[in-house]
């Protein structure tokens, strides 16, 4: 792309269309000159604010983009496109706190309000029940080789969260990447993500350099002055007046702050028990739960791009979402955290509770696709009123999960055509759960509702998508923890509403579902935080 000239006029060129063939900056600048009216000679791409792929023709697919041109300022036709402003930068009021803030879990939200802490001139504490990435690593590859789980340090457990252990998916974006969303995604590129994670539609970046993206921003935190520990639980948070005072880490070492952030996973379940002995307000929210449904690869490329564009270089591996709503019980049955060319990964954090996710490198290379396929929940479905009643609802699946399998962290699996009835055949096919499948009846492991929605809307997709409704496709259970059944009640300013100083954020608290969001949420929560402190606002550590 060329360099931008001094005095040009930037504007917004929107759905410009690229067939795949011809992808790159050449074809770029010519579409662009299209849609102006100009020659190419008259204008510079500055930048690409979008770029996603269009497989509405099966003849001929497209890459639909949205483009910043440079152009003279005598161009006759710009008052047609829209001009083209700078995102302004997320500001951090300057702070000034009598005590360090405390941050409870390094998972992306901690992560992410440590960042946003550090620029406010604040320098935070932070406490990770789990290990660092670097042995986090190790113990997940020796509970998957010598089947001994370790409850503090998992695909659930340790620095970087759940997310570390996914597929890196970062989807949550909105108005071309503005605000915190954008501020996000500009942190991943400076600690090592691909430049065109800011403009990609779906952007992923695979575990591998999420490990690694981790790491440097842990490096990075420590170098500006914040301390992190590892192999340290909060097991108790010490309330005074109703308001924060400290947190006690590991039954023994106390540590004071009248500021907390507490930036939980959503598997903390202790955690949550311990919050609500304490009085910390917490209530019920629904959730979703299903089993992971997993084709060959190839099978989903032909799905998705036919037998023009199936093996076509560059495309990678095909994605795919699917959803359905039956409308008598509203029950949504969809599809979610697709791992194209990727892996089933065995992500329990409690004894004899098997739980089951997704997870892809950054290549995607893998000879499966895989998906969580799973059916709305509502709070009338969990056992009792009680705010914690969700947890003893994934629990049940998960324990009828860990014993269908066997033990020994098999996982129990069924071939479609047998879970819908139409065939005898308990044969599994090939698949890349590395611990081990058993064949086994899922219905037995599902609440009745979940295997009845199930039904429905493979019936439904059987019509729309033949190739996803196949004997090539295996279910495996259980898929419970798409989102925590529990969140830790907040006012408008990111504040517990019955704790003053106590600020839940992310996946675990139950506000957020994945990592964009979760780091998002961060942000926003601290700069609330920060802004009602240097404003006195009443409650604020500033007004008392």
């Amino acid at each position: 792309m060329k360099k931008r000239e001094g005095n040009a006029v930037q504007l917004i060129i929107s759905n410009v269309q690229i067939p795949i063939e011809e992808d790159g900056p050449a074809a770029y600048l010519q579409a662009a000159a299209r849609h102006l009216g100009v020659g190419v000679e008259n204008i510079t791409i500055v930048k690409i604010l979008s770029k996603s792929l269009n497989l509405k023709n099966s003849d001929q697919f497209f890459y639909t983009m949205s483009l910043v041109v440079a152009v003279a300022p005598g161009f006759a036709n710009r008052q047609k496109f829209p001009p083209y402003l700078e995102p302004l930068p997320v500001k951090r009021p300057a702070a000034r706190l009598k005590e360090r803030p405390i941050i409870v879990g390094f998972g992306p939200a901690g992560m992410f309000a440590a960042l946003a802490l550090l620029e406010a001139g604040l320098k935070p504490l932070i406490f990770e029940r789990g290990k660092l990435i670097e042995e986090r690593s190790l113990d997940v590859q020796r509970f998957i080789q010598e089947r001994q789980l370790n409850p503090e340090s998992n695909i659930q457990f340790g620095e970087g969260g759940a997310g570390s252990y996914s597929d890196g998916k970062l989807f949550s974006r909105r108005n071309n990447n503005t605000g915190p969303v954008s501020h996000v995604l500009e942190t991943f590129i400076r600690f090592g993500a691909p430049a065109e994670i800011g403009y990609m539609a779906k952007p992923h970046l695979g575990t591998d350099l999420l490990c690694r993206i981790v790491r440097n921003i842990r490096l990075f935190i420590l170098e500006q002055g914040g301390e992190i520990s590892y192999n340290a639980r909060m097991t108790d948070i010490l309330i005074a007046r109703g308001r924060a005072a400290g947190i006690i880490i590991n039954n023994q070492r106390e540590y004071l702050s009248s500021h907390i952030y507490i930036a939980l996973g959503h598997s903390a379940r202790d955690t949550l028990a311990m919050l609500h002995a304490r009085g910390v307000a917490l209530e019920q929210r629904p959730i979703a739960v299903g089993v992971r449904i997993e084709h060959p690869a190839a099978t989903i490329n032909q799905m998705r791009y036919g037998d023009k564009y199936s093996n076509f270089p560059g495309l990678g591996a095909a994605t795919y979402s699917l959803n359905h709503t039956h409308r008598p019980r509203q029950r949504g049955v969809y599809t979610f955290c697709m791992c194209p060319g990727g892996e089933v990964v065995n992500a329990s954090s409690e004894q004899e509770r098997l739980v089951l996710n997704g997870m892809s490198y950054s290549h995607r290379s893998s000879p499966f696709s895989n998906a969580a396929l799973v059916v709305n929940c509502h709070t009338a479905d969990y056992p009792s009123a009680l705010p914690l009643a969700g947890l003893d609802f994934q629990r049940a699946i998960e324990a009828r999960a860990f014993r269908a399998g066997g033990g020994e962290w098999r996982v129990p699996a069924q071939n479609l055509l047998h879970f819908l009835g139409e065939s005898s055949s308990v044969c599994l096919p090939e698949n890349s759960y590395k611990m081990g499948a058993m064949a086994a009846e899922l219905h037995d492991i599902l609440p009745e509702f979940v295997s009845r929605e199930l039904l429905v809307a493979f019936a439904k997709w059987r019509q729309e998508v033949p190739l996803f409704v196949s004997g090539e496709a295996l279910l495996l259970a259980a898929e419970t923890r798409t989102s925590s059944p529990v969140r830790i009640t907040r006012t408008e300013s990111y504040e517990s509403v019955n704790v003053q100083g106590l600020y839940p954020i992310g996946e675990g608290s139950g506000y957020t579902g994945g990592i964009t969001s979760s780091a998002a949420d961060a942000i926003r929560a601290v700069a609330s935080h920060l802004a009602r402190k240097e404003s006195g606002a009443p409650g604020s550590p500033a007004s008392t």
